[in-house]
């Protein structure tokens, strides 16, 4: 029973197997041979615990069910058990051991369903393709690694987390947790640091088992795309939306800003998916610095109405732009937050951004970020246009995922081209007789 193993995962099952090691990401290369990897370990711990469980999630139930379930775990078992030895439980993507230990198979995009798959204790959770979730739900994930199994012997089961993905961008919070090791929250160590462990693969290290000509079109990649699908190389988003921006130029540390700086609030609703608030501020060149964020889900309104004014303080600002919904905005204002409706247009939203990311002939931009605000940072990496169809054409309509901080990014900028701030949108010579409209 089981796989060859390559040099890589022979490597790879040693951190697997590893009593010190809980928090394990597998990060690399297309068809590296780390999932299947994975999904033997889940095989083998099902057998060795009795009644224990494992969940193998991704963020898309669908996904979930075509990749994970039909491709990988069923191929495995056809390959590698006797046919009859376990039951599969379609309706429920389940796998069924003679020991009443089971391997359940979900997606955490549903709140109903999420709730259900983390209702259950697991000795064993993998998150497959992990950069499509969040930290939240990695977090969430792993309080639930709290079943008592015991093997034949009498020794307990170590519960673990596992994680594979395709790299993406250096600021997404994964290569933050899972290289790094660095909180994403707090931009410190993290607490249980010596827990982690990570192998980064490259599809050479499966060479073995793959058709010379799929090695050869991965070779054949644009270069971003080369080195994170047959490198496994954390490189920025290829077909990003904002591609003018470079952190060299655009992010800064922070600093306190001056009180005769304008001020602006944006604020995009969610509550399943992430309610964000952005404080930006301009300087008398016209230079626009984001300086804070609030960035939380599952969390009430009003609650967060409550944090907005804490953080905001004693500030002033020229206006706060929300998305339209009425009610929120009315609990905003309620809770002492008056709203301005946004201009949602995305295309002319987008655009305004990048002409404030552009350098200006004096070779500086006038859009800039301070260091700490991580998911802002990291929704620009991952923020990309979607590819061309029959009906689109490229560059013509960003890719719904992740984007809340983007949206309420274009709100800002559009409310202050709406207010002719200098140095933004108008000229600076209708700005200054304009200038009432500030106060």
């Amino acid at each position: 029973m089981g796989l060859k193993f390559n040099g890589k995962q022979r490597y790879a099952w040693n951190i697997l197997s590893s009593p010190q090691k809980t928090r394990i990401l597998f990060d690399g290369g297309s068809r590296s041979g780390k999932t299947a990897l994975i999904v033997e370990y889940l095989v083998r711990r099902a057998l060795q615990y009795p009644g224990s469980r494992q969940l193998a999630a991704r963020k898309c139930r669908a996904h979930a069910k075509s990749s994970l379930w039909e491709d990988t775990i069923k191929g495995y078992l056809a390959r590698h058990l006797p046919g009859g030895f376990c039951k599969l439980n379609e309706s429920e993507l389940a796998v069924l051991f003679p020991n009443r230990s089971r391997i359940i198979v979900g997606g955490l995009d549903d709140a109903e369903r999420t709730e259900k798959i983390l209702g259950n204790e697991y000795i064993t959770v993998f998150l497959n393709e992990a950069t499509q979730l969040s930290f939240k739900s990695m977090q969430m994930a792993v309080t639930r690694l709290s079943q008592r199994s015991f093997d034949a012997k009498g020794r307990k089961a170590v519960p673990k987390l596992i994680m594979d993905c395709n790299p993406r961008g250096p600021r997404h919070w994964l290569h933050l947790v899972g290289v790094r090791h660095i909180d994403p929250e707090s931009g410190k160590s993290l607490p249980d640091e010596e827990k982690w462990a990570r192998v980064s693969w490259s599809a050479y290290d499966n060479r073995e088992n793959l058709p010379p000509e799929y090695l050869a079109s991965l070779e054949a990649l644009p270069d971003v795309m080369r080195d994170r699908m047959l490198s496994g190389i954390w490189r920025d988003n290829e077909g990003a939306v904002y591609d003018e921006f470079d952190e060299e130029c655009h992010v800064v540390s922070p600093f306190p800003i001056p009180d005769d700086w304008k001020r602006i609030r944006s604020i995009d609703f969610g509550y399943t998916n992430a309610f964000v608030c952005l404080w930006g501020a301009v300087d008398h060149d016209g230079r626009l610095f984001l300086y804070r964020e609030l960035y939380k889900n599952r969390t009430r309104t009003r609650v967060l109405a409550q944090e907005i004014r804490r953080l905001s303080g004693k500030e002033k600002y020229l206006c706060s732009v929300a998305d339209h919904d009425a009610q929120e905005r009315a609990e905003l204002e309620e809770e002492g937050i008056p709203t301005k409706a946004a201009d949602k247009r995305v295309t002319a939203g987008i655009q305004a951004v990048k002409n404030l990311l552009a350098k200006t002939e004096e070779g500086s931009p006038r859009l800039f970020f301070f260091s700490d605000l991580k998911n802002l940072l990291s929704e620009i990496y991952e923020y990309k246009w979607l590819p061309p169809d029959d009906s689109r054409n490229a560059r013509e309509e960003p890719l719904k995922f992740n984007d809340h901080a983007m949206d309420a990014l274009r709100y800002m900028v559009m409310a202050l081209e709406k207010k002719n701030v200098p140095g933004t949108f108008r000229s600076q010579e209708v700005a200054v007789l304009d200038k009432g409209r500030w106060e």
